[in-house]
């Protein structure tokens, strides 16, 4: 039904991963939509980790990379044999009829070009498929396969901080406009820490941005969380968390992040939800 995909300017300063990674466990866990989550890195990006605890122990043995996820759907798509359904095939299963992870290529950059080909093909299957599809794209402008998703993507969440002078890049200057062009997006800050002085009512003033800014809060056991493979495990412990637990504020800007794209994309959260809200 809906693509979404998570982009940010500065590579690796902005928690595109972590975001990604925190929305896809957010709505497995409390909504009953078909979710797919993926990513455009090369082999090795900490997406995977979140969820896969075998795969970081025993990552050369238990995964051939070529017999299922994205170069699998690959060569699919450039024999004109796949299809919607197929998509699921080569798909690691999360959360039963709720989540799935499609693994990511295995390919170097030199393949990229190749991939991008195809890649529009494998998620607009995909997306016929499920209803929400989440995927992680490399930060910056120049990757091809970043630009070919954005261009397929009915959302764009755009992962900042609170870093001044990458804001001022996001907001005041105009080098990210061909990508982005006239794209639906919303705003998110990565890491967000609200002791700061840069909180996101603050930079929605200082930016005079009108739309919501939302937030993925710094939180050490999401961290941990995410380096020993059971975010699934983290959030479905804290689905019922009290207002005076540490981790509340993660868990609410978690929510109302995931609340946020889910009305972008035209879901209709009473429909899906667990709790019918």
């Amino acid at each position: 039904m809906a693509l979404v995909a998570f982009w940010g300017p500065i590579h690796g300063q902005v928690g595109t991963t972590g975001s990604t990674l925190a929305v896809s466990a957010s709505i497995g866990t409390e909504y009953t939509t078909k979710t797919l989550v993926s990513h455009t890195h090369w082999a090795h990006s900490t997406l995977e980790r979140g969820f896969l605890k075998q795969k970081m122990e025993n990552e050369n043995n238990l995964i051939n990379f070529t017999d299922i996820g994205l170069d699998a759907l690959a060569r699919f798509a450039r024999s004109r044999k796949l299809e919607p359904e197929k998509v699921k095939d080569y798909t690691y299963p999360i959360l039963k009829d709720r989540l799935d992870l499609l693994i990511g290529t295995a390919k170097n950059e030199e393949a990229e070009i190749v991939l991008a080909d195809v890649v529009h093909d494998i998620f607009l299957n995909a997306n016929k498929f499920y209803d929400v599809t989440l995927i992680d794209v490399n930060s910056g402008v120049k990757n091809q396969l970043t630009r070919t998703v954005i261009q397929c993507a009915d959302l764009v969440v755009i992962c900042l901080n609170q870093n001044m002078t990458i804001l001022e890049r996001y907001f005041e200057h105009k080098e990210f406009d061909e990508l982005l062009q006239d794209k639906p997006r919303i705003v998110v800050l990565g890491q967000y820490d609200r002791k700061s002085r840069s909180t996101y009512a603050n930079i929605s003033r200082r930016f005079k941005y009108k739309d919501s800014i939302y937030t993925v809060p710094r939180c050490t056991d999401f961290m941990d969380a995410h380096n020993y493979s059971s975010v699934i495990e983290f959030f479905i412990r804290n689905r019922n968390i009290g207002k005076r637990d540490d981790n509340f504020f993660f868990f609410d800007e978690v929510r109302r992040l995931t609340r946020g794209i889910l009305d972008r994309i035209g879901i209709n959260r009473k429909l899906y939800s667990d709790q019918g809200a």
